[in-house]
């Protein structure tokens, strides 16, 4: 940017230019009345404002604004536009004297402050403490002002430092109209611009030049009324229109936005940080497959990026940027955006199973991944949810989290939930935004099969009634119960995506989730969760006082038979093919139909006092399950009680169980009297090891049936 020393002519196309550049203008109202006011003030304490943003802010737009202004006020406006010229004090005072005798300037403008490099501590220590103290100086950088600027006290006063955001809604809508976009198509465009002015421009310039301009209109009323519905009802951006659709405008938006063509280390720094949550230099290491000082070194150009900004997890770019790059990414080279997904994923699933101090942080990446795919885009908003973080509530977060729980889910919940606190407060994990406090509250806790000491809990009792009647829990087994949960849905994944990798004895989990929550129910359906079939009030209120349709939605899963790293790897397998989600199905129909546990483990008592006689064992009921072949004979089912009785005797705690029920069905027929004698038992002492050996195998053969003929 350069202003004339001399204002054009009134006939000239510049004074034309810069009364539509006046017109157009919008927003920064703040912003320019603070320059307003320094610039018109007798005495000011501060005499150096320093505008930064990331690219595409608008900084040089509005230096533009406030240099038409000044010279409207008589003010001698000079400018030094860092992009065209040189870091030097040399080439720095010839641009101003270039524009007349610098000590008549009352206004310097600065711009592409971010070039200023080792120059900017000259202006610091020489230049401006000579400067006339009728003197304002704007600066305009991608970048804040070095920290030496905030340690020596004389500027401490001296300098205001002012950070560019988004324009807000009603300023983007504003500009778009002035840039004359019809309303049908302006909501598509603020969903897919971020607020970032360059991105409205851009967008709103190759609106007017696609000839399929109607795509970008057919998101307008439904993309406004969806707005007004809250977050996760609003539809997602680029529903129907997405930046991936115009690769020439993403490659040209990329090049304004980041000034430069990055080596390809750069490059893949870049595409990490556009794919992952949060970015650190382990996670660097391990995507990138570089050593830890390389990784160190891109992870330092990473942090000097206008458009990152660094969180207790790492670094987070710009919403803008990172959908920009994953859509280059993904269209100029897919291999590629395939390799690093697998490399993003396969790291977060192992250090989230791995139980480290970052537990939630590895959760939360995991979830975060599945905005790369769009099967789950139609309910689910991820715009900020890179800003939330999870933790374990405390005991001061009790008021609050009992208050979201009573907002969202009644009186009665928040009394239950109340109970659960007192018995179980590591189940409570709340959400945060560092804008806004706590966000978002999950209740979880875990049941044993005995489920001592739990509230009176109607969705708990239904869950382990479940459970029970079909792959019942062992002694050290857990099931967890998310009962509740309130806020965002993609933390809440988050949060429940950590608890299945770290709960200690995962056996089961049940998930609650309430209809007017369709992105947490869309979530649960693409990470495979089984709907559980309708029927009680397995998934009803606190209360159960309402039918299972009008209660939440209650989701399944048995990790027993798909352990967490084979779960992810399907999850990533799902979102890597990038299609739309079977609709909801009932629980496994192969679950729902097999036989009732007590069933089962009668027959598996009768099944043993028949192993002698082929004929009465060839009507056992187990032959109709899947422990053996649908074409199976008595036969058969004898090799697979057997095999139990030797895998009882190989294990060192349950020896004594296989000796038992080998003397007692394996070697010849026998009174029980005989059979206790041999044990080397009392008869009262055998027959309840008797009974313990029985339910025993039963236990064992009910998980051969599910999950095959390797004992577990």
């Amino acid at each position: 940017m350069r202003i004339s020393p001399t204002p054009p002519p009134a006939d000239s196309h510049g004074h034309a230019l810069a009364a539509r550049r006046r017109a157009v203008f919008t927003g920064r109202v703040a912003e320019l009345r603070l320059l307003r006011e320094l610039m018109l003030s007798e005495r000011r304490a501060c005499f150096v404002v320093w505008l930064h943003g990331m690219g595409g802010f608008g900084k040089s737009s509005l230096l533009h604004r406030f240099a038409d202004e000044a010279a409207a006020h008589g003010r001698a406006v000079r400018t030094v536009d860092m992009r065209v010229t040189d870091a030097t004090p040399e080439a720095f005072l010839a641009a101003l004297a270039a524009q007349g005798p610098p000590e008549e300037a009352q206004l310097l403008l600065i711009d592409s402050g971010e070039a200023l490099g080792g120059l900017e501590q000259w202006l610091r220590d020489e230049f401006l403490p000579r400067t006339p103290s009728q003197l304002l100086v704007v600066v305009g950088s991608r970048r804040p002002p070095a920290a030496e600027w905030r340690a020596d006290a004389q500027w401490w006063q001296a300098l205001r430092r002012v950070e560019l955001r988004d324009l807000d809604t009603a300023e983007a809508t504003r500009l778009l109209r002035k840039r004359d976009v019809p309303e049908a198509a302006v909501p598509g465009i603020l969903r897919a611009a971020h607020g970032v002015p360059l991105a409205l421009a851009l967008f709103a310039d190759a609106r007017g030049a696609e000839p399929e301009a109607a795509a970008w209109e057919s998101a307008g009323p439904e993309a406004a009324g969806s707005e007004a519905a809250g977050p996760e009802a609003a539809e997602p951006p680029g529903a129907a229109w997405e930046l991936a659709d115009s690769p020439d405008l993403v490659r040209e938006l990329l090049h304004l936005l980041l000034r430069e063509t990055p080596t390809a280390a750069r490059a893949g720094a870049l595409h990490v940080l556009a794919l992952a949550r949060a970015t650190t230099e382990d996670l660097l290491r391990h995507a990138l497959e570089v050593p830890p000082d390389r990784a160190g070194e891109l992870c330092g150009w990473l942090r000097g990026q206008s458009f990152v900004r660094s969180t207790a997890d790492g670094l987070v770019p710009h919403e803008l940027v990172r959908e920009a790059l994953l859509a280059d990414l993904r269209w100029r080279d897919p291999s590629a955006y395939e390799r690093l997904f697998v490399r993003l994923h396969t790291h977060l699933t192992e250090q989230a199973a791995g139980r480290t101090g970052s537990r939630w942080a590895y959760g939360a990446g995991l979830a975060h991944l599945g905005r790369s795919g769009r099967v789950a885009l139609p309910a689910v908003d991820w715009r900020g949810t890179d800003r939330l973080r999870s933790r374990a509530a405390r005991a001061e977060d009790l008021p609050e989290v009992l208050a979201a729980i009573g907002r969202e889910h009644g009186a009665a919940a928040r009394a239950l939930a109340r109970q659960w606190w007192d018995r179980q407060p590591a189940a409570f994990v709340v959400t945060e935004d560092g804008r806004r406090g706590i966000t978002g509250v999950l209740v979880a806790p875990c049941l044993g099969p005995a489920a001592a000491g739990p509230p009176d809990d109607p969705v708990a009792r239904a869950a382990l009634a479940h459970t029970a009647g079909r792959w019942p829990l062992r002694r050290t087994e857990r099931l967890l119960l998310a009962r509740w949960s309130t806020g965002d849905a993609v933390a809440t994944a988050g949060a429940l995506t950590t608890l299945w990798a770290t709960t200690p004895g995962l056996a089961v989990s049940w998930t609650c989730a309430a209809p007017d929550r369709p992105g947490l129910a869309a979530l649960l359906d693409l990470y495979g969760q089984q709907r559980v079939a309708p029927g009680g009030t397995a998934g009803g209120p606190a209360g159960g006082e309402e039918p299972y349709g009008e209660g939440p939605l209650s989701f399944v899963q048995d990790w027993r038979g798909l352990p967490f790293d084979r779960w992810a790897a399907a999850l990533r397998a799902r979102l890597l093919a990038d299609e739309p989600v079977p609709g909801p199905a009932p629980a496994d129909a192969a679950a729902e139909a097999a036989m009732p546990w007590p069933e089962f483990a009668d027959a598996v008592k009768h099944a043993y006092r028949s192993l002698q006689d082929a004929r009465e064992l060839a009507g056992s009921a187990l032959l109709d399950t899947r422990l053996v072949t649908p074409d199976a004979d008595a036969a058969a089912l004898r090799r697979v009680l057997t095999e139990t009785v030797v895998h009882l005797r190989s294990q060192p705690e349950q020896r004594q169980l296989g000796t038992i029920l080998e003397i007692t069905y394996l070697s010849g027929p026998r009174s029980q009297q005989a059979a206790a004698s041999r044990a080397g038992l009392s008869f009262s002492t055998y027959r309840r090891r008797l009974s313990t050996a029985l339910t025993t195998a039963a236990e064992v053969l009910r998980e051969r049936e599910r999950y095959g003929p390797v004992p577990r």
